[in-house]
């Protein structure tokens, strides 16, 4: 690595991200990545719909996109995935998988169009709107098909190309369409573990991927590790309905986190909207 490359990432990320907050900050975000390894640890999905709307407090909507993505590239543990690979649905999860991944590159292009300050709250909104249909039991009726599955990828490839959360259409049609919890939470661990490395190689290759945001993707990556140990160990141990519930909630206080923006200021958020839509 060059003097000149260390420089850089020293003034775009070291400089112009940590000295414009303070450290509470930044130890809240490094309790979110924790926190969102512990979620995907415990159900094989939900890190992006904890972590994003508290990275969006601080950062704008590329680099969200960004780090959750780098966080979301290497499997928490080889052996889950070996097991979640036995496991899982293939005749659901390929075309839904192949299709998400020709959605990534127009959500990429809607991160161009979005404003940081109408980012954050749209992404908390969508989180409480998702973890409310979720906690309502709310399940799609069994339409299992290749056509289903392809419609539901490419909406969740369009939205995790925009925000790096794209996991509840995909949650909501296969929590509908398979009955055995094991095989449904095999199927959330393979279909994100295809979709986001195909994700951060198009962020790298079209430019997007700030070196700043690998850096420090490279930084948090042991703490998201160490959150999905402990979600690991606590999907053994923990009963369904005590789990599920807790993640719901973990999901609901992320998102009211992130629309705080909007509650305080409700015309000023929506002039925003008004002047870039």
């Amino acid at each position: 690595m060059s003097p000149i490359f260390l420089q850089e990432l020293d003034v775009d990320f070291l400089h112009a991200q940590f000295a414009h907050h303070p450290p509470t900050i930044w130890a809240l975000l490094a309790a979110a990545v924790v926190a969102g390894g512990v979620v995907r640890g415990l159900t094989g999905f939900g890190a992006a719909l904890l972590m994003a709307p508290l990275f969006s407090l601080v950062m704008s909507a590329r680099d969200t996109l960004c780090l959750i993505t780098v966080l979301n590239v290497l499997p928490l543990s080889p052996r889950s995935m070996r097991l979640a690979w036995q496991e899982m649905d293939a005749s659901v999860v390929r075309p839904l998988s192949l299709a998400a991944v020709v959605g990534l590159v127009p959500g990429m292009l809607l991160t161009t169009q979005i404003p940081g300050a109408v980012f954050g709250p749209l992404v908390g909104f969508g989180v409480m709107l998702s973890a409310l249909l979720l906690m309502t039991g709310a399940r799609l009726p069994d339409i299992r098909s290749v056509r289903a599955s392809a419609a539901i990828g490419s909406v969740s490839g369009v939205l995790t190309g925009f925000s790096g959360v794209g996991g509840p259409p995909a949650i909501l049609y296969l929590m509908g369409i398979e009955p055995n919890p094991y095989r449904a939470r095999a199927n959330f661990v393979i279909f994100f573990a295809l979709l986001y490395p195909v994700s951060c190689a198009f962020l790298v290759l079209s430019g997007l991927m700030p070196h700043s945001i690998l850096l420090a993707g490279a930084l948090l990556f042991p703490l998201f590790h160490i959150g999905g140990g402990l979600g690991v160990r606590l999907y053994r141990n923990i009963g369904r309905r005590l789990l599920r519930r807790l993640v719901l909630m973990l999901l609901l206080i992320a998102g009211a986190v992130a629309m705080l923006p909007f509650l305080r200021d409700p015309a000023g958020f929506m002039k925003t909207i008004s002047v870039h839509g």
